[in-house]
């Protein structure tokens, strides 16, 4: 009995010692393996940061969340480059319907062709020409109504107009741009924004009020939206003759 378990003992002793020899072998590779290793695969909490970090950089600045976060009202409606697709600053005009752009100085200069179908000569590229952007107003009235929702609308336009704008925004954001960029006077505004005469007198009376810098008789709200670029945007329609009879 004694003689047939040495030989099995002497057996498993010799297995352990192959199997701790091989485990050995194993664990210096894989030291070795890690110790090649890049420096951000053996610090992953590290790494994490890092791509969180190069993410953020190049994360795209169009979302809606970052503009509110990053760019205020004031900054959508006067840009580095006021019109969009224009990059060199010595012809930041460009050309309606046309990817053309155009020195400032050729725009309604009594010279048609600067523009496709000489739309550099046309009135209403004229009236544009000396207002903000229609797509920075857009982005502007859009930034105005995610900071003080439809009461900023009702406080301007009254509560019909405002209420339209409540069910539809994109489609009015869109119409009250282009007539605020092309509109000859505030007259030919109403006519194509559809406001009945009541809508256009109070309509009058809020640009007048803003204006003449009457803060007392505006509402808080409307008062920081009067801040954010809304008093800037009626010195520009007032310079570019929107109050004219």
């Amino acid at each position: 009995m004694m003689k047939s378990v040495l030989p099995s003992f002497a057996i498993l002793i010799s297995s352990l010692a192959i199997l701790t020899q091989i485990y050995a072998t194993f664990a210096h590779a894989k030291l070795s393996d890690q110790n090649n290793e890049p420096t951000w695969l053996t610090n992953s909490h590290r790494n994490r940061i890092d791509i969180f970090k190069k993410w953020l950089g190049n994360k795209p600045i169009g979302s809606a969340s970052n503009e509110r976060s990053s760019i205020s009202p004031y900054d959508v409606l006067h840009p580095t480059h006021q019109f969009k697709g224009c990059i060199d600053p010595s012809e930041p005009f460009q050309c309606p319907q046309s990817e053309r752009c155009i020195a400032l100085q050729f725009i309604c200069d009594g010279h048609p062709g600067d523009c496709p179908g000489n739309l550099d000569e046309n009135e209403e590229t004229c009236i544009a020409a000396k207002r903000p952007a229609k797509e920075n107003i857009e982005k502007f009235l859009q930034a105005e109504y995610g900071l003080h929702g439809v009461k900023l609308y009702t406080f301007i336009f009254g509560h019909r107009l405002a209420k339209s704008i409540e069910e539809n925004n994109p489609f009015w954001f869109d119409t009250l741009a282009s007539a605020f960029s092309v509109a000859k006077t505030i007259r030919n505004f109403a006519e194509k924004t559809h406001m009945t005469p009541a809508e256009l007198t109070h309509f009058q009376n809020i640009i007048q009020m803003i204006h003449d810098g009457r803060l007392e008789e505006i509402p808080i709200f409307a008062q920081e939206a009067v801040n954010q670029g809304l008093a800037s945007l009626v010195e520009k329609l007032y310079e570019s003759g929107f109050m004219d009879q």
